[in-house]
């Protein structure tokens, strides 16, 4: 759930040099070096420590834009970093560190590919950005610009984009034909859902079509039928508001060759415990340039909601980022 808003500087070392000399004629005998302890601190006095400065992502970032009527909101999701992604993060000073990375990634003119269902359908083209106010958390740098789109892309409501001097202009242009949920999917969802949540003595929904609150189908690399994301919820719904009260169960299953398909990931969230927190699948990209597709999910809290990440690694899927505020 998310939470409320929420070099020493040592002594000099004193170099004390004695020059040797006669009385009639001038003999230099050497130097004599003495080191010279510095003097006691006084007491409560406070070594000063010079402040450091937090790092700002170095690689490319990626982002998640909003549209509305062609302009777009953008917001920082994290550093690409192999095959993870580092967070966009100040441990201390919000206000420095977003004026670094506004300097470092946001200038005004900059341009980031857009990217939906893993296809290039446009260019976000930045105007201005900001750090948001105190009683945002976290308080992440935004930018907002104008949208320019392929055709077909006018009314998608979301999108990933990378700056585009980082981003792949080897994937597909223009709007891909959308993966829709076949009979298989959803006759299998809500078994795998059922043996999920038994596994993990948790209620079962009175009604699984009105339980399943999305269903995704979305690529995997070497199938060629595709995987798909699933959410159920009971006593909630795939929003922000609502109550600690209910649970959450989010799953992905691959397509298994004479069984159809087979859970590789599960997370369960009962809000008694954990808060409300409802994930959906916002989209999907190949990112990190490694021949897998990545997944960024929109999870929502009682107040405000947040994004995580999530990569296949090592045969399965692991959560790589999550921007919680906590």
């Amino acid at each position: 759930m998310r939470r409320p808003r929420s070099p020493l500087l040592g002594w000099p070392v004193a170099l004390i040099v004695t020059l040797v000399t006669g009385c009639d004629n001038v003999d230099w005998g050497g130097a004599d070096i003495a080191i010279v302890p510095p003097p006691p601190q006084a007491s409560g006095e406070a070594e000063a420590v010079a402040p450091t400065e937090e790092r700002v992502p170095e690689g490319p970032v990626l982002y998640y834009v909003r549209a509305d009527q062609g302009r777009g909101t953008m917001v920082p999701i994290g550093e690409i970093a192999g095959d993870s992604l580092r967070p966009i993060r100040a441990e201390a000073d919000w206000e420095r560190y977003g004026q670094r990375f506004i300097a470092a990634h946001l200038r005004p003119g900059s341009e980031f590919t857009l990217f939906r269902r893993g296809a290039r359908v446009g260019t976000f083209i930045l105007e201005s950005s900001a750090i948001p106010g105190v009683d945002v958390c976290p308080r992440a740098p935004y930018a907002t610009g104008v949208l320019e789109l392929t055709a077909g892309a006018e009314d998608i409501p979301e999108f990933l984009a990378i700056p585009k001097a980082s981003a792949r202009s080897d994937l597909p242009l223009g709007v891909r034909v959308e993966l829709v949920p076949d009979r298989r999917m959803q006759l299998l969802g809500p078994i795998l859902a059922e043996r999920l949540l038994r596994a993990r003595g948790a209620p079962l929904p009175g009604n699984w079509t009105r339980a399943m609150a999305q269903l995704q189908p979305f690529p995997i690399a070497g199938a060629e039928a595709p995987a798909f994301s699933a959410t159920f919820l009971v006593g909630d719904s795939l929003g922000i508001g609502g109550d600690d009260e209910g649970y959450s169960l989010f799953f992905i299953a691959h397509p298994v060759p004479q069984v159809g398909y087979d859970t590789a990931y599960a997370a369960f969230n009962p809000y008694e415990q954990t808060g409300k927190a409802a994930p959906r699948l916002a989209d999907f990209l190949d990112w990190d340039r490694d021949g897998r597709t990545e997944l960024l999910l929109e999870v929502y809290g009682t107040a405000g909601s947040w994004f995580e990440a999530l990569a296949p690694i090592d045969g399965g899927w692991r959560t790589v980022l999550s921007t919680q505020c906590r």
